[in-house]
């Protein structure tokens, strides 16, 4: 499946080996796409305003060597080299970056995650800005000690929404990670969350007479439920290869960082804005809650109907 045309990945010119960028090569051989390298830097002070050409070049060529050095390694002959490069430098990366994304219509932003000071789990602001606001899929690149090829990769999506629009974007995921997972492994792990919501409220309070195997017969109901839609929606999207289901008793945010760990997920695809991506899926609510709580990459993507409010 060629799922992307327009590859933009960014760095900040001063990273050394970036994982990202191997990604970002690979994935553009995979959909033979075009791909353009853009750095966002800070700007010299204007008393240091006669090196800023020598300043900006340095930056390119270092971008440059990185992206040759990797397209020779992975033996990708068919795109040309170098590269076409861009740089701005100034204030507002996010700004900078989302504009950019705009003027050349890319269809996927691959950008390495701004590094923690640790291994504090989430994301910093300028990648959450990112992932708020950046109107085409965003993949943030967390560094991994395996090989590009050898990443485990995840979707998390919700089969139970009706609207349309919704059911397209969780369509979306489906075939966005199938590509995803095209570039790595080959696998492709699909993990969805069901829940009875008054499970725990009707089976802890015993002033509500209702026998336990009739609210046992209720929560499967509403496993077997969920776990049809979840087939069909998988169906609808017509993704083939080699995948996995998982179908997990519980809340997501719950749920899914404890999976992703003992699964070793590498990459997560995801949807935000909207509930397809997982059941009540709110940036600055359950999907903010697994950005913060999962040490992966994530691979993000909004509905169609999605206006970024930077233009």
């Amino acid at each position: 499946m060629k799922e992307f045309k327009n590859i933009l990945f960014v760095n900040h010119g001063l990273e050394g080996k970036s994982h990202g960028l191997t990604q970002a090569i690979q994935i553009a051989e995979n959909n033979q796409a075009d791909l353009k390298g853009l750095i966002v830097c800070p700007s010299l002070p204007t008393s240091m305003l006669d090196y800023e050409a020598t300043y900006e070049q340095s930056l390119i060529d270092a971008l440059a060597t990185n992206m040759s050095e990797i397209q020779t390694k992975l033996g990708t002959p068919s795109h040309p080299s170098p590269y076409p490069i861009s740089i701005e430098c100034g204030s507002y990366p996010a700004i900078r970056i989302i504009r950019s994304v705009h003027r050349h219509h890319n269809d996927l932003l691959i950008k390495d995650a701004e590094p923690q000071d640790d291994d504090t789990k989430g994301f910093k602001a300028l990648d959450m800005k990112l992932l708020r606001k950046c109107p085409c899929p965003i993949w943030l690149n967390k560094k991994s000690s395996k090989a590009a090829n050898a990443l485990n990769v995840a979707v998390a999506i919700d089969p139970s929404v009706s609207d349309p629009a919704e059911q397209g974007l969780a369509i979306r995921l489906l075939q966005l990670a199938r590509s995803v997972a095209d570039s790595t492994t080959g696998t492709l792990h699909i993990v969805s969350c069901w829940d009875f919501h008054l499970e725990s409220y009707l089976r802890h309070h015993s002033w509500i007479q209702i026998e336990d195997k009739v609210l046992d017969a209720q929560v499967e109901i509403e496993k077997k439920t969920h776990r049809e839609a979840l087939e069909g929606l998988i169906e609808k999207s017509a993704i083939k290869g080699d995948q996995v289901v998982h179908h997990l008793h519980g809340t997501p945010d719950d749920e899914i960082p404890n999976w992703i760990l003992e699964k070793d997920i590498d990459v997560l695809v995801m949807g935000t804005v909207a509930r397809s991506g997982i059941q009540g899926l709110l940036v600055g609510n359950t999907a903010e809650n697994i950005f913060q709580t999962v040490n992966c990459s994530l691979v993000v993507l909004k509905p169609d109907n999605f206006v970024s409010p930077i233009q």
